[in-house]
């Protein structure tokens, strides 16, 4: 891994992450721009495009329509055949008296997808035919917030995990929906991968100012102090010095997660009932029931994102907290990655939910066998969308702050990419 060296074409940026105002030079042709301060990459070129990503998009957008409308699994047992579709487990939800997480898995599991690749294609398209209108600013500000919450490569993860779980015991054959779905989903994957926001930012209107010292944290536009309280002129986000109430918002979502966890995974998440004979499921039972019927690499895989990652998540914060509130100088790099890390791997503890989500409906015979959706998908539900709101409201710069408030920053880089403003 190296740093580019500061060159021509710079152009003047503010870390998001630290709040170092620098001028960032144009990155390689095959590299990354890190920040001079905290190590923080400010953009990628290697396999990155616009045309890339605007093509991804349209892709995904094509495959979520049969994904979505078509068969996705069909079952059989008994004689008897049954076909899901991906509603069908928000349809058991509710009829089992879950309307409010068949809502919350519905609009991550369909309807943001929807929504955010419809708008990424409409934004990346008009940018790549040269169009600059006022609203492609907020379109794209609003692709951005909605790639954390759009959870199509999420479910299908958990689609997977479903169907080892139900295949194990009865005959599942994967529909052309289904294979549609995954298709969508890894085009989901890959257009994260192809996509650079500082390269559609550089495309669109907006005037860095010379002297700001302060910065827009959805586009990174350095403006003037005066913008405080105002609207960022390039993607109209509010403008603030640091995000108001972070640390008081972060800690009430921080206990409400601590205070639901015993329930997340205390209670059975799901029942197989099977001759009249019910068979809870907590969440470390499922992994179980995996691991022991040969499916370890789903097994594994939950046993990092559904309990590793939650408690961890739940840890660093509390220690970021705490570090802020004591001004902590020590290992402030390595705090502000691991930010960076928990805020993009949150979002995988939503697997035991949608692994819930599609094979609850794949096994629904009445009294021979059927699934029931139970308490636990919507308490662990819960604790994992309140702990992603905890990571997003909380703002790393503060403990950067605190640091220079405290004993001092105590920079741990010997490489300098970017170039400081003094």
């Amino acid at each position: 891994m190296a740093g580019v060296s500061p060159g021509s074409g710079m152009t003047l940026i503010a870390c998001p992450d630290c709040a170092a105002i620098q001028r960032m030079p144009s990155p390689p042709a095959k590299g990354w721009v890190e920040c001079w301060r905290c190590g923080h990459v400010l953009e990628r070129t290697a396999g990155r495009s616009v045309d890339v990503a605007l093509a991804c998009a349209l892709a995904t957008l094509l495959l979520l329509i049969p994904a979505n409308f078509m068969s996705v699994m069909t079952v059989h047992l008994a004689g008897i055949t049954s076909s899901t579709h991906l509603a069908s487990g928000l349809v058991t939800a509710w009829r089992q008296g879950w309307p409010l997480l068949a809502i919350v898995m519905g609009l991550l599991g369909i309807v943001l997808p929807f929504v955010r690749f419809g708008l990424l294609a409409v934004t990346l398209g008009a940018i790549r035919f040269g169009v600059r209108d006022p609203w492609l600013g907020p379109a794209f500000r609003l692709c951005q917030k909605l790639d954390l919450w759009a959870m199509a490569d999420v479910v299908l993860i958990g689609a997977g995990i479903g169907y080892g779980r139900v295949s194990s015991q009865i005959p599942v054959h994967i529909d052309v929906g289904g294979w549609c779905f995954v298709a969508a989903a890894v085009m989901t994957m890959v257009t994260r991968a192809s996509l650079e926001r500082r390269a559609i930012w550089r495309r669109l209107p907006g005037t860095d100012s010379e002297g700001g010292t302060i910065a827009c944290t959805s586009c990174d536009l350095v403006l003037s102090r005066d913008a405080q309280g105002g609207r960022c002129p390039r993607c109209a986000a509010p403008v603030h010095w640091r995000h108001p109430f972070a640390l008081m918002q972060c800690t009430a979502l921080l206990l409400a997660c601590w205070l639901i966890m015993p329930a997340a995974y205390g209670l059975p998440m799901s029942a197989f009932w099977k001759l009249g004979e019910a068979h809870p499921h907590t969440v470390i039972e499922g992994i179980a029931v995996l691991l022991h019927n040969g499916f370890w690499p789903f097994g594994v895989v939950l046993v990092i994102v559904s309990i590793g990652v939650p408690f961890a998540k739940l840890i660093i914060l509390s220690w970021f907290l705490a570090a802020v509130r004591w001004r902590w100088s020590w290992w402030l790099r390595t705090r502000t990655r691991l930010y960076r890390i928990i805020d993009e791997i949150g979002r995988w503890s939503n697997l035991d939910p949608f692994t819930v989500m599609v094979f609850a409906p794949m096994i629904q015979f009445d009294s021979i066998a059927h699934f029931d959706v139970r308490s636990g998908s919507t308490f662990f539900l819960a604790s994992v969308v309140l702990s992603m709101l905890a990571t997003r409201v909380f703002d790393p710069r503060l403990m950067w702050d605190a640091a220079e408030a405290g004993d001092g920053v105590r920079d741990e880089s010997k490489h300098v990419p970017a170039e400081e403003v003094s």
